[in-house]
């Protein structure tokens, strides 16, 4: 049998190049060179862990209280966190935002495709309510109240002090989707067509017999903090969660689930001297500071943060929480985490190196 001798492969490089421009003008992809790109590995966030410190966003929500006034134009009066590698949102799916609304200001109805959360962190001390589908929800300081999707919704400030809450919104999310819808009330603000309460007595444990069933899927709930803090207080003396100290979730009263389809909640007791184990999952969450300070090391990064600031964790990126002091630290935190269930992709991991905790590289300066 006759041997074949090997041939050197032919230089390609000129013919492989053109190749790769023509592919190009006609708006097509070699695979062979961006296959790393369309399915890596792991998950890659594309944006980086930020904080946003309380006292610089207080400052510029009260310069914008003198200038701007929460009407039909403007809407809303809030100042939103936007994430330095992002265009308009904290992260990929989730937006947060600080709103103000002073004494006697209604901010007007209206309603959207995108679910909203209000956490109250000031209430003025007086009424002051956000009216959702014709019912007046009251808050108070650290209440967590519904804005389910595409509900009619304005808020009220009846006291005589300012208000302030965090918002959080699911829109870059909905926008991805291109599926993002708004409008406006006719009027500035909707008409009470329920009694207070109405929601609170619908899904309670009785009621009168001759009351039709809740009509929502996703009731109008209004979670009062003295009912979550006993929760937490109940707690205290318990193990915890390695992650997150002792964790609470708010959640849908009808099905256990999470408070709204796109978006959990959950407020966490970092006890005294308290630092928890480093994780990672597939979703993004942002965390409000509720009251003390400690820090967060985030993929080597330690965040120092202080009642206020607000901060996001990006997908699979890996965190912990501290607690150096010798008072208590609460975080109130919203992550996308629904939708990953939803469609099967959420995922978890827990760092098993050097105790649970990752090695500090830098810390970050705002």
């Amino acid at each position: 049998m006759a041997i074949v001798e090997a041939t050197a492969a032919p230089n390609l490089g000129p013919e492989l190049d053109q190749l790769h421009r023509d592919l190009a003008d006609a708006h097509v992809l070699p695979t062979w060179i961006y296959a790393p790109q369309i399915v890596p590995v792991e998950p890659k966030a594309g944006y980086r862990p930020y904080i946003w410190k309380w006292q610089r966003m207080h400052e510029l929500l009260m310069r914008a209280g003198e200038l701007v006034t929460p009407d039909r134009g403007a809407e809303r009066r809030s100042i939103d966190h936007i994430n330095p590698d992002l265009t308009d949102s904290a992260s990929h799916t989730l937006a947060t935002a600080i709103q103000l609304v002073h004494p006697g200001e209604v901010a007007p109805a209206h309603r959207h495709v995108a679910g909203a959360i209000r956490f109250i962190i000031d209430s003025g001390g007086g009424e002051v309510y956000t009216r959702v589908e014709g019912e007046k929800l009251y808050m108070e300081t650290f209440d967590l109240v519904m804005t389910p999707k595409w509900t009619w919704h304005d808020h009220r400030n009846e006291s005589d002090n300012d208000i302030l809450w965090l918002d959080a919104l699911d829109y870059p999310f909905v926008n991805m989707l291109r599926a993002s819808f708004f409008e406006p009330f006719d009027g500035n603000q909707q008409p009470t067509t329920k009694p207070t309460g109405f929601t609170e007595k619908h899904i309670g444990r009785a009621r009168p017999a001759d009351w039709k069933s809740y009509p929502n899927e996703v009731p109008l709930v209004r979670y009062k903090w003295a009912e979550t803090k006993a929760l937490l207080d109940d707690m205290r003396g318990q193990d915890g969660n390695p992650h997150d100290g002792v964790l609470v979730e708010y959640v849908n009263p009808f099905n256990s689930g999470p408070a709204l389809p796109t978006m959990c909640c959950f407020v966490q007791l970092l006890r005294a001297k308290e630092h928890t184990q480093s994780h990672r999952a597939t979703t993004s969450t942002v965390y409000y500071v509720m009251a003390g300070e400690g820090f967060t090391v985030i993929d080597g990064i330690r965040f120092d943060w202080v009642e206020g600031d607000v901060f996001v964790v990006p997908p699979w990126s890996w965190h912990e929480h501290a607690n150096g002091t010798a008072d208590d630290a609460l975080l109130f935190s919203v992550s996308d985490r629904p939708i990953y269930e939803t469609f099967g992709y959420y995922r978890e991991q827990a760092l098993e190196e050097n105790g649970g905790h990752q090695e500090v590289t830098s810390t970050h300066t705002p």
